[in-house]
């Protein structure tokens, strides 16, 4: 009987772990084992030190406004040795449309992709995907955001790329 009690604490347990999780964290589990990948993480108190704000030119300095908790960069360069992977296709893959909003540009560019996770007007992940001939980049920005800001955040990321 206590054997039985432990086992259902420890699935209840797992469960409630695995309900907190968001849904891209797969994402950066699988990504991380594929060569050529290098992944970053900031959490809300490395992005409180470095006080993360973005230049504009035509207003000064502008922050990204909301609760910003996490960002995340992965970075695909590959390997010498060995075939590329499809980033672009392997990443778009853990964030389906089914689940996902894909975010349309005034001007489309092939090369980015950005898909939103959001609760109407509020944005819970917001990512960036830029792709090259043999390389890739996915920025991830994770809290509690405006819908408005990721049109600022996406327009200011391509203007660095």
């Amino acid at each position: 009987m206590k054997q039985f009690l432990a086992i259902t604490i420890i699935a209840a347990f797992s469960y409630s772990m695995s309900a907190q999780s968001r849904h891209s964290d797969r994402l950066f589990e699988k990504m991380a084992l594929k060569p050529g990948i290098t992944l970053m993480s900031f959490s809300k108190a490395m992005l409180e030190a470095v006080n993360l704000n973005f230049d504009d030119d035509e207003k000064g300095e502008g922050n990204v406004s909301g609760d910003l908790t996490e960002v995340k960069l992965m970075i695909y360069n590959a390997p010498e040795n060995e075939e590329s992977i499809d980033f672009k296709e392997l990443t778009l893959n853990y964030l389906p449309l089914s689940r996902y909003d894909k975010v349309e540009e005034d001007e489309p560019d092939e090369d980015v992709d950005i898909r939103i996770l959001r609760s109407g007007r509020k944005v819970s992940e917001c990512h960036i995907l830029f792709q090259g001939e043999t390389n890739g980049v996915l920025l991830s920005f994770f809290g509690n955001f405006k819908l408005d800001d990721v049109d600022e955040l996406a327009e200011k990321m391509d203007s660095y790329k």
